[in-house]
């Protein structure tokens, strides 16, 4: 970069930060962390807690902008427009919903509208609440992004934009964290030998077909436990996980186990030293924890449906909605003992890494920079 040439300044709506770690937290995470690297760009990520902010961020390229106001709507009305004026930023990056008052660039991260197609598993408040907000965002928004082909179709679709308008910026897994010690899960949380599912507690997230299987084939008295780990904070999250404690029976109850609020360096050991790795859900804008799960060395059985039928590296793809079908294919895949894992780790790391990810972004932005200039 030359020395006249002016760095883009990108505002990142970090606060999501704040809260528990969740797959738009990751992908956010993953993107900026590789695209911090590049010269050409000047980043600023803005939250509550900018202390822990520093502690996932310590590249000393990042910039960091105190949140004030706890309330969402404070800060999309007025603290953001201010913000984004005073810093004279050229981009500002949020998910899903954007700031009434625009006085930059907007770009929008759209995961999924996964609440529109499946109705069934979302409150009616929830729907009617987002609707509007998302729509009247993305058509606010300056550039859109989505993290698979199968949400850039149903944006595209649901939100009447054009498909060559929306970018595909999808998740990806950084390998270099898998490299540091793990904890043996055993000695620590007196588990051993698992089957695992990471996935916060919703209808959709299947968890009840996992469970009915582990229960059905009497995986337990093979000496199996099962560990589940996610939030249930939410209504809709305890809402979920009620309806798994009645199907738990007396006799398994011991071998069933849910945890929440795992570190980073203990759920890559839940993860290396799983069994397999299940994920059974019914319906994913992407779906992270499998990919996650292989790049650390674990077998994988996962669903085809929504956005993971791109996961066509996978040995095991199973339909969810039959389960005779999947409690076949979840007792093939742990006697399976020619598994390919480093085949499939090869191939998720071509596709789904963030380097590349962060270059395509970078070069959506600057193309954006030239038409504009």
């Amino acid at each position: 970069m030359s020395l006249t040439q002016k760095r883009i300044k990108i505002l990142l709506d970090a606060h999501i930060f704040d809260h528990s770690f969740q797959g738009t937290a990751t992908y956010m995470y993953g993107l900026y962390s590789a695209l911090v690297a590049f010269e050409g760009l000047e980043i600023f990520l803005c939250a509550h807690d900018t202390d822990h902010l520093k502690t996932l961020f310590p590249d000393p390229r990042f910039n960091f902008v105190k949140l004030n106001s706890a309330s969402r709507m404070k800060r999309l009305l007025t603290e953001y427009p201010r913000i984004i004026k005073e810093g004279g930023y050229d981009y500002a990056h949020f998910q899903y919903i954007v700031p009434f008052v625009k006085n930059c660039k907007f770009i929008n991260t759209i995961h999924d509208l996964l609440f529109l197609e499946f109705k069934q598993y979302f409150p009616w408040t929830y729907r009617m609440s987002r609707k509007m907000l998302f729509l009247v965002s993305a058509k606010r928004s300056d550039i859109v992004l989505t993290v698979s082909e199968y949400s850039k179709t149903d944006v595209s679709k649901r939100f009447q934009i054009d498909q060559q308008q929306i970018h595909v910026t999808p998740n990806a897994v950084t390998v270099s964290s898998y490299t540091e010690p793990v904890v043996n899960i055993k000695e620590k949380y007196g588990i051993g030998k698992y089957i695992l599912y990471v996935s916060r507690f919703e209808p959709r997230k299947n968890h009840l077909g996992l469970l009915t299987a582990f229960l059905k084939l009497k995986l337990y008295d093979q000496g199996y436990n099962l560990v589940f780990i996610g939030s249930k904070k939410e209504k809709i999250e305890q809402d979920a996980f009620n309806e798994l404690q009645k199907l738990i029976q007396e006799d398994a109850s011991e071998h069933i186990h849910f945890l929440e609020g795992i570190s980073w360096p203990d759920l890559n050991a839940f993860y290396q030293q799983a069994e397999v790795f299940v994920f059974p859900s019914l319906a994913e804008g992407f779906g992270i924890p499998p990919i996650e799960a292989a790049m650390n060395g674990c077998k994988v059985i996962c669903s085809n449906q929504t956005a993971m039928s791109e996961f066509d590296f996978f040995k095991y793809l199973f339909d969810p909605n039959n389960q005779p079908e999947f409690e076949i294919m979840l007792q093939a895949v742990l006697k399976d003992q020619d598994y390919p894992f480093e085949q499939i780790r090869q191939a998720i790391n071509l596709k789904y890494n963030w380097e590349v990810i962060a270059s395509n972004f970078y070069h959506i932005i600057s193309k954006d920079q030239s038409i504009c200039a």
